[in-house]
C-alpha cells in the first residue's frame, strides 16, 4: 500500500450545497473515527497511528473560478478517456486536496484524511481522500457514506467496526489454501512484485483508458453466455477480466476481494485493508480465458491457485493481469443536493508508480458507463488493446506513454526509474 495513491472521489453537484453543514458533518465522522485525524508514525519496523502534534482531518472550501468551471463542466467520461492527463492537470489547477502516497505521510505530519469544497456558478464539488495506509477503498467509501448520512441525519452514524478482525481473517482464508501455496503468496507479494516493479522504467510503459458504455459490459457478459451452459450464473465484471486476460493472452490473472461480509466476525463497516488477492488461470490454457475461470476463483476463495502462482513466480509482472473494481463499492453522495457524477483521479504522485505494474481498474461515474485504467503496458500490448476496445465499438480509448506522463509532470526522463 506504500505507493498506492489516497482513496480519493471527486463527486459533483448542481448547484450548491451548505459549507457549514458539510463541516459539522465530517466533524462528526472523525470524532467517531478518530484515526481520520491521526497522523503515521514509523515504530520500531512497524507503523502506528498516533495523535500527537498537529493532527486532524483537513476540510478545505475554495471558489471554483468562472473559466475553471467551464473546463470542469466539459470534462465528460469521454473526454478523460481521450486526454487523462488534461484531467489530472485540471485537479492539480483546482487545488484539490489528496492525501498522496504513502511516504508523503510517514512521520512528516502527512494528513489521512482530507476534503474539498469548491464552489462555482452554477456547480460544486466535494472531494475526500483517504489514505491507503489508513484502509482500502471499501475504508474511504465507508467514509463518505457516513459522511453524507450525518449530513442529511446529524448523529445518525457509529464508530466504523476496528481493525483488529482483518489479521484474524485473513488467517482464516488462507487456512484452506496448501503450505505450499501460502509460501508462493508471501514470495511474490509483496516481494517478487515490488522488486520487478522497481526495476521497471516509467519510459518502457503506457497507460490506456477507456470509456466503456453499459452496454459493452451486457456484450461481453452475452458472448460468454452464448458458449457456457444453460443457466450459467456469471456477471459482466467476471467476463470482463476473461476478455482481457485473452486479449492481452495472460497466464494468469489476479483479482482484488472485499472480505467484509464474507467472513464471520469481519462486519461490512470494518476499516483497515481488509481485502486479499485471489489468484487464477485459465483452465484452458493462454488464450482461452473464461468468465467461469473467474468464477470458479470466487468459489475457492483463491484457493486451488498452484498454476497462477507458479507463473507469477517464473515471469513476474510480465504475463499476469490484477484487476480492481470500484463499481460495488462506490456511494453517490447526496448532501441535500442534485448530484451529477462521481469521478477519480489517479493523482502524479502516484502514477509513475503504476505505469510500472500490470493494474487493471474500473469505476463508475453515472449510471450507464464506466472507466477504466490499464497500468503496465508495453508498446505492441498497448496499441493491442486500444484497438480491441475500439473492436468492441468504444472509440473513447487512448493510450499514453511514460515520456508522455514524464514530460506532463515536468520530470527528466533519466529519473524515469524513480518514484
Amino acid at each position: 500500500m506504500m505507493h498506492f495513491p489516497g482513496v480519493t472521489t471527486h463527486n459533483f453537484f448542481k448547484g450548491p450545497l451548505d459549507v457549514s453543514a458539510l463541516k459539522e458533518a465530517l466533524g462528526r465522522v472523525v470524532s467517531n473515527n478518530p484515526g481520520l485525524a491521526g497522523r503515521i508514525r514509523s515504530v520500531d519496523e512497524s507503523l502506528e497511528v498516533h495523535y500527537e502534534g498537529k493532527i486532524g482531518a483537513d476540510f478545505h472550501v475554495r471558489p471554483l473560478p468562472p473559466d475553471l468551471e467551464a473546463e470542469l463542466e466539459a470534462m465528460h467520461s469521454e473526454k478523460i478517456a481521450q486526454k487523462p492527463l488534461a484531467w489530472e492537470l485540471m485537479v492539480e489547477k483546482l487545488g484539490i486536496a489528496n492525501t498522496g502516497p504513502g511516504p508523503k505521510q510517514i512521520d512528516i505530519d502527512g494528513t489521512l484524511c482530507c476534503a474539498t469544497y469548491l464552489q462555482g456558478a452554477r456547480i460544486s464539488t466535494v472531494s475526500l481522500s483517504v489514505s491507503h495506509l489508513l484502509g482500502d477503498g471499501a475504508t474511504k467509501m465507508m467514509t463518505l457514506t457516513a459522511w453524507d448520512k450525518e449530513f442529511l441525519e446529524p448523529g445518525s452514524t457509529t464508530p466504523f467496526s476496528g481493525r483488529e478482525a482483518v489479521e484474524a481473517t485473513d488467517a482464516f482464508v488462507k487456512a484452506g489454501y496448501s503450505d505450499w501455496e501460502q509460501a508462493a503468496m508471501k514470495t511474490f507479494y509483496p516481494k517478487i512484485y515490488d522488486l520487478h516493479a522497481q526495476q521497471r522504467k516509467v519510459t518502457d510503459y503506457n497507460m490506456v483508458v477507456v470509456r466503456i458504455r453499459e452496454a459493452t459490459m451486457q456484450k461481453l457478459k452475452q458472448l460468454e453466455l452464448q458458449t457456457a451452459e444453460k443457466g450459467t450464473i456469471i456477471s459482466a465484471q467476471d467476463a470482463l477480466i476473461a476478455w482481457l486476460g485473452n486479449v492481452l493472452k495472460s497466464k494468469w490473472f489476479s483479482f482484488t476481494v472485499d472480505l467484509r461480509g464474507r467472513m464471520k466476525g469481519l462486519e461490512l463497516n470494518t476499516k483497515g485493508n481488509a481485502f486479499m488477492t485471489w489468484y487464477g488461470s485459465p483452465a484452458e490454457g493462454v488464450g482461452k480465458f473464461t468468465a467461469l475461470d473467474v468464477r470458479r476463483c470466487i468459489k475457492d476463495r483463491g484457493t486451488n491457485c498452484e498454476t497462477a502462482l507458479t507463473d507469477a513466480l517464473l515471469t513476474g509482472l510480465r504475463d499476469g493481469i490484477d484487476v480492481n473494481s470500484w463499481v460495488k463499492l462506490q456511494h453517490p453522495p447526496n448532501f441535500g443536493g442534485e448530484f451529477w457524477k462521481q469521478l477519480r483521479a489517479i493523482g502524479f504522485g502516484s502514477l509513475p508508480f503504476l505505469f510500472r505494474i500490470n493494474y487493471h481498474v474500473v469505476y463508475q461515474p453515472q449510471k450507464g458507463e464506466y472507466i477504466m485504467f490499464h497500468f503496465g503496458l508495453v508498446d505492441k500490448k498497448a496499441r493491442l488493446l486500444q484497438q480491441a476496445w475500439k473492436e468492441l465499438g468504444e472509440e473513447c480509448v487512448s493510450v499514453v506513454s511514460g515520456a508522455e506522463l514524464l514530460k506532463c509532470m515536468g520530470s527528466d526522463s533519466s529519473d524515469s526509474d524513480s518514484v
